[in-house]
């Protein structure tokens, strides 16, 4: 019985240690998963360079979500004529459509960099801030060639997909599927 009452006891100890824990250890904090989108940029055209570039400034700015070139997710696609320089199928959300017009992308004085990041943005969770033509905002739009996001739109952005409910990396969905991350579908310019 004394092996028994022994080990039970060193146990308990051992137990009891790590529901306490030591009294100089703190906490680790919990890491964030890293939500991908993947993005497919072969009907961009003469834009995919600046597509998969757009990717990589916000994927400079962010931590909590990762834009990679794939398919099953954004298809970015290139036009001619359209009602603006770019489009968003949706806001905040891993599966959609961003299409960008060349003749508006050089009727609009904008930077063609400038207009692929902000469509991105708007995948991300961005919507078109109050002051439109802020150079300092790529969500402003206007007749400006700074393609970097601000800190705000940055971290809003990381805040979005932090707290996401859907933080696990699913993988690319089939075509005939959707998820909005509860943000409305909508198009935006």
């Amino acid at each position: 019985m004394f092996p028994t009452r022994f080990i039970t006891a060193v146990l308990g100890g051992i137990a009891a240690l790590v529901l306490v824990g030591a009294p100089s250890a703190t906490a680790a904090p919990q890491p964030v998963a890293v939500r991908t989108i993947y993005y497919d940029a072969s009907k961009a055209a003469e834009l995919s360079p600046l597509v998969d570039q757009a990717a990589e400034i916000w994927n400079t700015r962010v931590t909590s979500v990762k834009l990679v070139a794939g398919q099953g997710g954004i298809s970015v696609t290139t036009a001619q004529n359209g009602s603006a320089p770019g489009t968003a199928s949706c806001v905040g959300c891993t599966r959609g459509q961003i299409y960008f017009y060349r003749n508006q992308i050089k009727s609009s004085g904008a930077g063609p960099l400038r207009v692929v990041v902000h469509e991105f943005g708007h995948i991300l969770s961005l919507q078109h801030p109050s002051d439109i033509g802020n150079c300092d905002k790529v969500m402003a739009g206007g007749r400006c060639e700074n393609p970097y996001p601000n800190a705000d739109e940055s971290a809003a952005v990381q805040r979005f997909w932090a707290g996401s409910r859907l933080r696990a990396e699913p993988g690319p969905l089939p075509a005939d599927e959707s998820e909005t991350l509860g943000a409305p579908a909508l198009v935006t310019r």
